[in-house]
């Protein structure tokens, strides 16, 4: 089996990227109701020669009955998020450059060992060499926070743990006919801030602190303007800057997936992609235990009609986790969703998700987790600038751990105001 074995290996990889030519594949000509309406309500934007200025802020207010995610002692609270946001769009025949900068503040009403602030910046490009050829590239720099009940959080820790994410990518896309290919890489680094436990005890989380490369690269047929089949190969390491000692062990490992599939439109209506491969992750440290697992997915949007939109996906692959003795989780997610356009400017929508993890590892009875949503809402655009939305979710989860089932209902107010 392939394997990455230096990061020097990966940014050459990377370096090559930038030297060869792709342009962007055909877009869909199908829209959901919901990007119709949107679409119809888009803001306007401010001219700045030929860069389009779109400021935002967002302002929801939410009701949770269980803030910390927890089986039992539920707490409940209001919070208060505020997001304001700018976008920087070119408005140009050829090539494109963008950037976004936002924040976002989170306040509960009496909790405020939860209160948070998270960030983005990025900025992406593409330049068209010629027909059929190009290659792009972008950068992002985010403060962001695990929030209480995803897989990895740390439940002992008195406030939610927050990391910084830097992300570098490049890619290049060439069109041959029929056939075109792409290469696209990407590196991450994620740093971790340490944290306390309620009675002050250290949680270390610079032992999940880490970079990671991935480099992917996909063929593709397209057999008729609306059916493509496509295979794409992707190879990954994460490597922890914690090398390991006799009490905790280094979880660096390299990846490496392969799938085949198809994309396609059928009658205006209905667009679609399925693929099917496998997946396998090997890990540094003979402590943890190697994946090698099957790998599929797929998504669908079918247009009843103008006004009514069902969309469906699934997903199956190996998941990172810095949890216990597990070396990684296979993760296999199914998501539900109906939109509906009661008016050009009103929008309801109904989501369901289904959600299987099954930690991997030598202990015996390793995690298992089943993680069931739901969730109904509507959205009023008022005009361009304002829009109004009204949301629900519902989250349960059931855990073959102890204490770590929780069962969550929130309600959601939200106010977006934009030009």
């Amino acid at each position: 089996m392939m394997r990455v074995s230096t990061h020097a290996s990966l940014l050459t990889v990377s370096a090559l990227a930038l030297l060869m030519a792709a342009p962007a594949m055909a877009q869909s000509r199908i829209q959901s109701a919901a990007d119709r309406v949107a679409a119809d309500n888009a803001p306007l934007g401010v001219r700045a020669g030929s860069f389009l200025i779109i400021p935002k802020v967002d302002v929801e207010g939410t009701m949770d009955d269980n803030i910390y995610a927890t089986s039992r002692n539920e707490t409940d609270d209001i919070i208060l998020t505020v997001r304001p946001e700018v976008a920087v769009k070119s408005n140009w025949s050829r090539h494109a450059l963008n950037a976004v900068a936002n924040v976002e503040a989170k306040r509960f009403a009496d909790r405020d060992s939860e209160d948070v602030e998270n960030y983005k910046v990025a900025i992406d490009g593409r330049a068209d060499v010629m027909r059929e050829t190009s290659i792009g590239g972008g950068a992002a720099l985010e403060r962001k926070h695990e929030d209480r009940g995803e897989p990895n959080s740390v439940a002992s820790s008195k406030e939610p743990t927050q990391y910084d994410v830097m992300t570098l990518r490049a890619g290049a896309y060439r069109g041959l006919g029929k056939a075109n290919v792409r290469l696209d890489s990407e590196m991450r680094s994620l740093d971790y801030k340490n944290g306390v436990t309620n009675t002050n005890a250290l949680v270390n989380n610079n032992l999940r602190d880490r970079n990671e490369y991935q480099q992917s690269l996909r063929a593709g047929y397209r057999f008729t303007p609306s059916t493509e089949a496509f295979v794409r190969g992707t190879i990954d390491t994460r490597a922890y800057d914690f090398k390991g000692t006799n009490a905790n062990r280094s979880r660096s490992n390299h990846g490496q997936t392969y799938v085949a599939g198809l994309d396609f439109d059928v009658t205006g209506k209905t667009k679609a992609q399925v693929f099917a491969g496998t997946t396998e992750r090997n890990y540094s440290d003979r402590g943890f235990k190697d994946i090698s697992e099957a790998t599929w997915g797929g998504n669908v949007t079918y247009n009843f009609s103008d006004l009514t939109t069902f969309k469906a996906g699934v997903n199956r692959g190996i998941e990172e986790t810095t949890q216990g003795a597990s070396s990684g989780f296979v993760a296999t997610d199914y998501t539900a969703a109906v939109e509906h356009a009661l008016r050009r400017n009103i929008v309801a929508y109904a989501k369901a998700g289904y959600t299987e993890n099954e930690y991997q590892g030598f202990a015996a009875n390793q995690r298992e987790d089943t993680m069931v949503t739901a969730g109904t809402g509507v959205d009023y655009w008022l005009n361009r600038c304002l829009k109004a939305g009204l949301g629900y979710e519902y989250t349960n989860r059931d855990s073959s751990v102890v204490n770590n089932d929780f069962s969550r209902n929130r309600f959601m107010l939200k106010l977006t105001a934009t030009y």
